[in-house]
C-alpha cells in the first residue's frame, strides 16, 4: 500500500471521530461537499403520487443540471402524461448575491408534495444549524442537526420553520429530513433511500420519498436513469426555457 492509500484509508477511519467534535454548521457543510453534484446532470424520473385514500397518479420527468463553482441552474420537464408533456420548472442560482430565478420556493412540483425548495438543494447561507443529539436509523447510526430559518424572510420565502437533518456517522450522506411546522409538529418527512456510489464512489439517493403527515400523501421520486455527462445536458436546453418566461 502507498503512502497516499494509507492517507486515505486514515481519513476515512478518522471520520467519525472527527464528526463528532465538528458544530452542526461545519457536519452539514461537510456533508454537502462530500456529495456535491457533479458539474453536469441528467436523470429520468418516475414520480408517483399516492393521496390518502391510496388511489395514485404518475409521471415522468426528464433532469437537466448544470452547475460551476456555486452556480447552477436545474430544470424538470414533463414527459408524461400526454396532456402535460412540455411543462417545466427551471431554478438558477447565482453564487456571489446567492440569489435565486425561477418559481417561488414554496411552489409545489407539478402538483406533487416536493416543493421547490426541496429540490434546490441545503442553502447554508439561510439557515443556522445546531447539534441535536444522535438516532439510530433502520441501525445506522446518525448525526441530528436541526436547522433554523437565519430571519423571517426565510420562511416567507421557503415555508420553512425548523428542520432536523439526519448524517449518517460513516460518511454525512443525508438519510432524512423532517419539517416542523410553526407549532413546532412534524408536518412532513423527506426519506433519500436506496443510495448508491456513482463513478467516483459519492452516494446518491435512488429514490426521494416526501410525506405529508398532515393530510397522508405521499410522493415517490425514483432515479430511473442518471448519467454524469455533458453529452444529454446542452446548455440551449436552459436557453429556450428561460425564453419563454
Amino acid at each position: 500500500m502507498n503512502s497516499a492509500s494509507a492517507a486515505f484509508l486514515c481519513a476515512l477511519a478518522c471520520l467519525p471521530g472527527l464528526a463528532r467534535a465538528q458544530t452542526g454548521q461545519a457536519l452539514v457543510e461537510a456533508s454537502l461537499q462530500r456529495h456535491a453534484s457533479p458539474a453536469n446532470v441528467y436523470e429520468e424520473h418516475a414520480l408517483v403520487m399516492t393521496d390518502r385514500l391510496g388511489q395514485y397518479n404518475l409521471r415522468t420527468t426528464r433532469y437537466y443540471a448544470l452547475r460551476s463553482g456555486d452556480e447552477s441552474r436545474k430544470l424538470y420537464v414533463i414527459e408524461s402524461p400526454a396532456e402535460l408533456k412540455g411543462a417545466a420548472i427551471a431554478i438558477d442560482r447565482d453564487a456571489p448575491a446567492g440569489s435565486r430565478l425561477g418559481p417561488t420556493p414554496s411552489t409545489p412540483v407539478f402538483g406533487t408534495d416536493f416543493l421547490v425548495a426541496d429540490l434546490d438543494g441545503e442553502q447554508t447561507r439561510d439557515f443556522r444549524y445546531e447539534r441535536d443529539g444522535e438516532l439510530d436509523i433502520e441501525r445506522v447510526p446518525h448525526f441530528v442537526v436541526r436547522a433554523e430559518p437565519r430571519d423571517a424572510a426565510v420562511v416567507r420565502a421557503t415555508g420553512y420553520h425548523q428542520r432536523r437533518l439526519y448524517l449518517r456517522k460513516d460518511n454525512l450522506f443525508i438519510s432524512r429530513i423532517d419539517y416542523l411546522d410553526r407549532e413546532g409538529r412534524l408536518a412532513r418527512r423527506l426519506s433519500l433511500r436506496d443510495p448508491r456510489p456513482d463513478e467516483l464512489g459519492v452516494w446518491r439517493a435512488s429514490m426521494l420519498l416526501m410525506e405529508d403527515l398532515r393530510d397522508s400523501r405521499r410522493t415517490l421520486l425514483k432515479v430511473e436513469r442518471r448519467v454524469h455527462s455533458p453529452d444529454p445536458v446542452p446548455s440551449d436546453v436552459f436557453a429556450s426555457r428561460q425564453a419563454r418566461r
